[in-house]
């Protein structure tokens, strides 16, 4: 059987161009009626939770980057730190910190339902690059996929994985 070479990319250029459909609909439907599409709750609440959940997910998506960016042209199985939380942290940061806070910037419910559209979408895509890593790293990597959630991040791992 050939080696097979994943992209250092994955599914993100799907992920995204699926996520910017979605993204991009919902925006669509906001702009006609702006109010109806808005939380029911006090303005500074959806702003101190979406700041709150950029907070953590902008620095938890660019530990992941650097360590892909490092570590990938190495051929190393990433474990500890971000990857300790999660196997897939860049697009967790994405679906768990970075669009739900801009979607509570932005004061539209409507994107919660493109969260849980890229949630799905994310689950369906990844498994191709998980069968990948499967074949790569084998046993390594099994042990690592049963310990560890793909998306959801477990956080107090960083500091303990």
């Amino acid at each position: 059987m050939a080696e097979r070479h994943m992209s250092i990319l994955g599914v993100g250029p799907w992920f995204v161009l699926l996520s910017g459909v979605y993204t991009a609909a919902a925006l669509t439907l906001r702009s006609t009626a702006p109010n109806l599409y808005s939380f029911p709750l006090p303005r500074w609440l959806t702003l101190g939770l979406g700041a709150l959940l950029l907070l953590i997910g902008v620095p938890f998506f660019l530990a992941a980057l650097i360590r892909l960016l490092r570590g990938f042209p190495k051929g190393e199985l990433f474990t500890s730190g971000v990857y300790a939380a999660c196997r897939h942290p860049i697009y967790g940061a994405w679906v768990v910190f970075n669009v739900p806070g801009i979607v509570l910037l932005v004061n539209t419910w409507l994107g919660l339902v493109v969260v849980l559209l890229m949630y799905v979408t994310l689950r369906l895509l990844v498994r191709s690059e998980e069968r990948e890593l499967e074949h790569l790293f084998g046993d390594a990597y099994r042990r690592y996929r049963d310990r560890t959630p793909a998306v959801l991040p477990l956080l107090w791992r960083i500091c303990t994985g």
